[in-house]
């Protein structure tokens, strides 16, 4: 009998999962659809599902255009907010893989969709966030990477799961959030290089591009000065001793490379800083 009863529940739970799936997934197909709040709980508890027909096609597009095209309320965003930092955050099973990274990962993505629109003054979300709630966005989102250790890209077994390039997406909307204080972006080059130097794999998800956005997207902001970076790229070195070495190495110059090219296309790049991408060797 409780084995009849685990299978009946098990069941059900399923038709459950099914009928909110298929409810939300006609809403992305809506022009302005509009959300309950066991809807966005709904999303919440799928955040990092092994799914990426749910994780990614649904949960993610949903909160993103929710936030992005302002289709849920301020109480809305608020709501998402708190429960989003709650429960460790970013900190939540730091020390796991698989099904938590994703949990992590996709976390920090909502994190930076949050960010982005609290500190956007055309937005309806503007300087919306509870300030408690926004300095803990703001500084687990500066030292997540410290943290992060999974460096998959994609999985056969999830799809992608991206912790370092969704961290990446995150720390630049840190940085460039208006209450993120210049004086702090010695900290960001300290993460950055730390990074650089602590990954041994070489990158091969697009990840050093994203990470490169850390540094070009506050330049285009006026966040971040040229003469700063350039500075800083000086003091970063390389010694080639190992393999490894190498791959750390090839990253980082990858990244600037990035920076380069974004700065370039934009006819923004200025001569300090094109010196000193072009002179960076090991």
């Amino acid at each position: 009998c409780r084995e009849m009863g685990s299978r009946l529940y098990q069941v059900a739970r399923n038709v459950e999962v099914l009928t909110m799936y298929q409810k939300l997934l006609r809403k992305i197909a809506e022009e302005r659809p509009s959300y309950h709040e066991e809807e966005i709980q709904w999303l919440l508890d799928h955040l990092g599902d092994s799914s990426s027909e749910i994780r990614d096609d649904l949960v993610f597009t949903s909160f993103a255009r929710g936030i992005q095209e302002e289709l849920f309320t301020q109480e809305q965003f608020q709501f998402i907010a708190a429960r989003i930092v709650s429960d460790c955050g970013l900190d939540k099973e730091i020390d796991k893989t698989e099904t938590s990274t994703l949990e992590r990962s996709f976390r920090a993505l909502i994190y930076a969709n949050l960010l982005s629109a609290d500190g956007n003054e055309h937005s309806i979300f503007y300087q919306v966030l509870q300030t408690n709630i926004r300095n803990t966005m703001l500084d687990q989102g500066l030292h997540y990477l410290e943290k992060e250790e999974d460096t998959t890209g994609f999985s056969s077994r999830y799809g992608w799961v991206h912790a370092f390039a969704h961290g990446a997406d995150l720390l630049t909307e840190v940085v460039c959030h208006p209450d993120f204080p210049k004086n702090r972006v010695h900290e960001v080059f300290d993460i950055l290089g730390q990074l650089f130097k602590r990954i041994s794999i070489r990158f091969t998800d697009d990840e050093e591009w994203r990470l490169a956005r850390v540094l070009y997207e506050p330049i285009l902001q006026g966040k971040l000065e040229q003469e700063q970076v350039a500075s800083w790229i000086k003091t970063v070195d390389f010694p080639i001793e190992e393999r490894e070495d190498f791959y750390k190495f090839s990253n980082f110059r990858s990244c600037l490379l990035e920076v380069y090219i974004q700065l370039d296309q934009k006819n923004s790049l200025q001569d300090a800083l094109k010196e000193a991408i072009q002179s960076f060797q090991y």
